[in-house]
């Protein structure tokens, strides 16, 4: 009896940073992220120029010592960096853990301690948190502020891509007990972009609207990787706002929009 064939990969040869290179080099000049904030004007980033900046990230983290396989904790409101880094982990090969932002200090030692992290990136608000509770992190860069505008380097270029290697943490809502992390591979964004986007009946001429807040699994997975798979124009805003919402709609020619009932 013959032995089985290798089963192939889905997604052999693709990660999320390639997806991201392919998008850029196939429609470098086309929008892929419109931020409205919630105040002044909104700001736009090509499929090109964002990736050039995911790259230049990671060659920063790079330069500050993490490594392929490093955790580094995430925690950012919803705006361009939490996307920025993410994909600038998913080059490095290193993993993006995604902390609600919300979380109170203690909540932090027990985030940072359970997945290892070995730095982190935050805002202003939040920096002291990390000061009081995570004290094993080498280092945490603040946005908004020299310690994060410093990890623009050279741009780092793309690894051999590896669909099963681990790229992201997300955790639970921790409702009966603390919050569980969830470890996700490349290949599960990607088949999270691939099945939503199908799901979705997504075109590439679509602007997908999101105000879900990315750590979230439903604002990740089920809204932004879909839109990233079918080659959309992604408007991200802060949080949901009734004065706010249609006006970036309107303005940006938005055609989905992903809601939690």
């Amino acid at each position: 009896m013959r032995p089985p064939l290798p089963t192939p990969h889905p997604f052999t040869g693709l990660d999320l940073a390639t997806l991201l290179e392919q998008r850029a080099q196939a429609t470098p000049d086309k929008p892929f992220l419109i931020w409205c904030p919630a105040e002044g004007p909104s700001r736009t980033w090509t499929y090109a120029g964002f990736a050039e900046k995911a790259a230049r990230i990671a060659g920063g983290l790079a330069a500050r010592g993490v490594r392929a396989g490093d955790r580094v904790l995430v925690q950012l409101e919803n705006g361009p960096e939490v996307l920025l880094m993410l994909f600038a982990c998913a080059r490095l090969g290193a993993v993006h853990v995604s902390v609600n932002p919300a979380a109170a200090g203690p909540e932090l030692t027990w985030f940072a301690e359970l997945s290892g992290a070995v730095a982190a990136i935050t805002e202003p608000k939040f920096a002291a948190n990390f000061q009081a509770h995570c004290p094993a992190l080498r280092w945490v860069a603040v946005v908004g502020e020299a310690s994060f505008r410093d990890l623009s380097a050279e741009p780092l270029p793309l690894r051999e891509p590896d669909p099963t290697a681990s790229v992201l943490v997300m955790f639970t809502s921790g409702t009966t007990s603390r919050p569980k992390g969830v470890l996700w591979t490349h290949a599960n964004t990607l088949w999270g972009g691939r099945l939503g986007a199908m799901h979705q009946a997504l075109r590439a001429d679509d602007v997908y609207q999101i105000f879900l807040p990315l750590f979230h699994v439903v604002g990740l997975s089920w809204s932004f990787l879909p839109a990233l798979w079918a080659g959309n124009t992604v408007v991200l805003q802060p949080r949901f706002s009734a004065s706010r919402y249609w006006p970036a709609a309107v303005e940006h020619g938005s055609t989905v929009g992903s809601q939690v009932i």
